[in-house]
């Protein structure tokens, strides 16, 4: 549990996430069922950066043959959220915008990258891209910016 804005953090971290510090183990954790709907990886979360990547779910792909545009969205918005706890405080999304670039297929990989951008002692505004990875490199397939109000986690 976070008890409060400073990010202290006490309460058990749930096993099945090693190689974090506690506070960013915790989140993860935790949000495992989102990011097992989504097909998405954590590569990293230090510093108030995250980078994670999933491969397109057949099931996310919409009639036009590409992948739903919350495929990309969901991807920074989590990074988001595992930005912030490696820097020991947690958020809520307040505003998040997206411009889409790119469209992905089913079975392509998508990497994010998430930045905090500036933090004051209740908002954190964040910046996000995700590339797709292709047979030549990586293109841009969309690119965000959010808004975070930090919260008070009481369990």
């Amino acid at each position: 549990m976070v008890d409060d804005l400073s990010g202290n953090v006490s309460g058990n971290v749930p096993g099945s996430v090693s190689g974090y510090p506690s506070h960013v183990a915790e989140v993860i954790a935790r949000d495992q069922s989102i990011l097992d709907s989504f097909g998405m990886t954590v590569s990293g979360a230090k510093d108030g950066v995250c980078e994670i990547k999933c491969i397109v779910p057949e099931t996310l792909v919409n009639a036009a043959g590409f992948a739903h545009g919350s495929i990309a969205y969901s991807l920074m918005d989590t990074a988001c959220a595992y930005a912030l706890g490696s820097l020991g405080v947690r958020g809520v999304t307040l505003n998040g915008n997206t411009t889409y670039v790119k469209g992905a297929q089913a079975n392509s990989t998508l990497h994010g990258k998430v930045s905090v951008v500036s933090r004051t002692s209740r908002i954190v505004s964040l910046k996000g891209e995700v590339f797709l990875q292709t047979d030549t490199g990586v293109e841009l397939a969309a690119h965000g910016n959010f808004i975070f109000q930090l919260i008070v986690v009481r369990t």
